[in-house]
């Protein structure tokens, strides 16, 4: 299994595996997702096995205790010491073998590596249990500009946030 970080030949594959793995949203436009890794590739990576993309993580600089509306092109990035997965997604045929676990890890030290204290996120499709087994926690302030991006995804859309390193 090998990762790295995206090229544009890998948005197809990119886009097929968001397409299979997101049921209680629709899928984001290709260009909103492109956004997200033009202004951060260095932290939006695939992994592939068997020479195939079979998982993606898309991250970029953002705001402690906030996240952008889902469906939004991200234009500008301000200076954040906090890191923001925006999305990651494994193809329903390669679940089970780990991939997930491997890019959390992965992100978790590349997040230390660029010099972010933490790493936000919001967890939809009840998936808040998964990240909290790699020590993300919900915060309990709550925003009202926070509020309203939660809005933006699902019912169950929860914020999350991971301390990496003392800031």
């Amino acid at each position: 299994m090998k990762i790295r970080q995206i090229t544009v030949k890998d948005w197809p594959a990119i886009m097929a595996i968001q397409a299979s793995c997101y049921h209680d949203i629709n899928p984001e436009s290709l260009e909103v997702m492109q956004s997200k890794w033009q202004r951060s590739p260095q932290s939006c990576l695939v992994l592939e096995h068997h020479n195939q993309i079979v998982a993606y993580i898309l991250c970029h600089p953002w705001l402690k205790g906030d996240a952008p509306k889902l469906n939004t092109i991200l234009t500008v990035v301000n200076d954040t010491q906090s890191l923001y997965i925006h999305d990651m997604a494994v193809s329903p045929a390669a679940q089970g073998l780990g991939i997930a676990k491997q890019l959390v890890n992965h992100i978790i030290l590349t997040s230390v590596e660029l010099g972010f204290f933490g790493i936000g996120l919001v967890a939809i499709q009840g998936a808040g249990e998964f990240w909290q087994r790699f020590g993300f926690k919900p915060l309990t302030d709550i925003s009202p500009t926070l509020l309203t991006s939660l809005a933006s995804y699902n019912h169950d859309a929860c914020y999350l946030f991971l301390e990496t390193q003392s800031e």
